[in-house]
């Protein structure tokens, strides 16, 4: 199996390839997928160290993917960074509740940047490779 640095869960395959290619930028090799079953399928095989997902994908949200991915014992630890059309108020779930998921931040795409989102990638990579 092989693995890389971030795999990034996002349905529209234009955003996806900015995203892809704004952390490539800064070193990180990637991957991903636009529906939750290709992103499991993906994360069997490259077994990514963090993931960035959108939380409106096909077929199941993404609350629902976090907790199939979950159920896998290795992936318990991965941290997965939010980035979503889906405004942090919206979800009901406060810091803590976040955190017990794994999840590292949350960014809303209409008032995030990308160099916010990508400075938080930078940071949670280094946390996990010290």
């Amino acid at each position: 199996m092989s693995s890389i640095d971030i795999m990034i869960v996002e349905p529209f395959q234009d955003l996806a390839e900015v995203l892809s290619t704004a952390c490539r930028k800064k070193g990180f090799s990637t991957c991903t997928a636009q529906t939750a079953q290709e992103a499991v399928h993906m994360a069997d095989r490259y077994s990514p160290k963090i993931i960035i997902l959108e939380l409106i994908i096909p077929s199941h949200n993404g609350l629902e993917f976090i907790h199939e991915y979950r159920s896998y014992p290795e992936w318990l630890d991965t941290p997965i960074i939010i980035y979503s059309h889906i405004a942090p108020s919206e979800l009901g779930m406060d810091e803590k509740m976040l955190k017990e998921m794994g999840i590292t931040a949350h960014f809303y795409k209409p008032t995030a940047t990308l160099s916010e989102l990508i400075k938080t990638v930078e940071t949670t990579f280094e946390s996990i490779n010290i």
